[in-house]
C-alpha cells in the first residue's frame, strides 16, 4: 500500500477504530515516511538513511528485525540504528514482552530499539520493558510519528556481521524497488495504452482506421505489434512486405492491362478485317452474275 492511502486510512478511521483497521503493511508505510520521505527517495543525490525491513541479527541468533533504520547524513543522524518492532495486535505484542529475544538480539548492535504500533490500546507505555522506546502515528495525520517514550540509547556494536547483514539486505532491498518501480511503470504504460484505445475508439475517424486496421490484419493473417514474435509482424516489416509485393502487383497489373489492350485492337482487326473479306466476297459474286 503507498504511503498516501495508508495516510488516507488512519485520516478516515476514528479514534476507536483506527487501530482496528490499521494492517502491519500500513503500519511499514508510515514508519518508512517517517524515516524517508517519499519524494527522497528517488532523490539524485540519495536519501541520507536507508530504511530496511525484515533484517537478520547481526549475532547469528535468526532473530529478524520488523524494520531498521540507519542515518547516513549528519542531517539525517548519521551513524544511528534504530530498530522498530511494528505490533498491530495486543496478542503479537504480549508475545514479544514475552518472548524478548529478538530485542536482545538486536540490542547490541542498535542505537535504539522501539515498538511502534498503531495506538497506545495495542501497546500501552506501562508495559514496556526499561529502554524501550514506544512510536505511534501522530493523531494529527502528520508524516513524522509521536514519541509516547522515548527509547534509551547507546552506541551501537559495529561488527563484521552488522556490515554484511546491512549489505545484503540493502542489496534484496534495492532489487524489490527496482522490481516494484519496473511494475509500476509497465502498469502505467497499459493504463496510458488503454486510455489512448479508449478515446480513440470514442473518434468516429479513429474507429474507422481501426476497423481497416483488424482487416488488413484479417487478410494478411497476422497481427501487427511492437515487437516480432511467433504471428506477429511490426509496423515495419508489415510495410516493406507490403511494399515490395505492391511493386510486383502493379507491374503485372500494367502488364495485364497492356495484353487487354492488345487483344482488344487485335479484335477490332479481325473484326474490320472479317469485314473487308465479305465485302470482297460480295464483290467477286457481283462480278459472275
Amino acid at each position: 500500500m503507498s504511503e498516501q492511502t495508508a495516510l488516507e486510512v488512519r485520516q478516515q478511521a476514528g479514534p476507536d477504530d483506527r487501530t482496528a483497521r490499521m494492517t502491519t503493511a500500513q503500519l511499514n508505510d508510515l514508519l518508512h515516511a517517517h524515516f524517508i520521505k517519499a519524494g527522497d527517495r528517488l532523490a539524485p543525490a540519495g536519501a541520507g538513511a536507508i530504511y530496511l525491513t525484515e533484517v537478520t541479527d547481526p549475532g547469528g541468533l535468526g532473530r529478524r528485525a520488523d524494520a531498521v533504520h540507519i542515518g547516513l547524513w549528519q542531517s539525517r543522524g548519521a551513524g544511528r540504528i534504530d530498530v522498530c518492532e511494528l505490533k498491530t495486535s495486543r496478542s503479537d505484542f504480549r508475545r514479544e514482552l514475552e518472548q524478548p529475544s529478538k530485542a536482545e538480539a538486536w540490542w547490541p548492535y542498535c542505537t535504539t530499539f522501539s515498538i511502534v504500533s498503531p495506538g497506545t490500546d495495542i501497546t500501552p507505555p506501562d508495559e514496556l520493558p526499561p529502554g524501550w522506546g514506544l512510536l505511534i502515528p501522530s493523531p494529527r495525520g502528520g508524516r513524522r510519528f509521536k514519541t509516547v517514550v522515548k527509547p534509551a540509547e547507546r552506541q551501537p556494536k559495529l561488527t563484521v556481521g552488522l556490515l554484511l547483514t546491512v549489505l545484503k539486505c540493502t542489496e534484496t532491498t534495492r532489487t524489490n524497488a527496482l522490481a516494484a518501480q519496473g511494475r509500476h511503470l509497465r502498469d502505467q504504460y497499459a493504463q496510458e495504452l488503454r486510455k489512448a484505445r479508449e478515446e480513440g475508439s470514442a473518434d468516429p475517424r479513429a474507429r474507422e482506421r481501426l476497423k481497416l486496421l483488424s482487416q488488413l490484419e484479417h487478410a494478411m493473417a497476422v497481427k501487427l505489434g511492437d515487437y516480432t514474435w511467433e504471428n506477429v509482424l511490426t509496423p515495419a516489416e508489415a510495410a516493406e512486405g507490403l511494399v515490395s509485393f505492391m511493386r510486383g502487383y502493379k507491374e503485372r497489373i500494367t502488364l495485364r492491362q497492356r495484353i487487354e489492350s492488345q487483344a482488344d485492337a487485335l479484335q477490332g482487326l479481325a473484326r474490320r478485317a472479317e469485314h473487308e473479306a465479305g465485302l470482297l466476297m460480295q464483290q467477286a459474286n457481283e462480278a459472275t452474275a
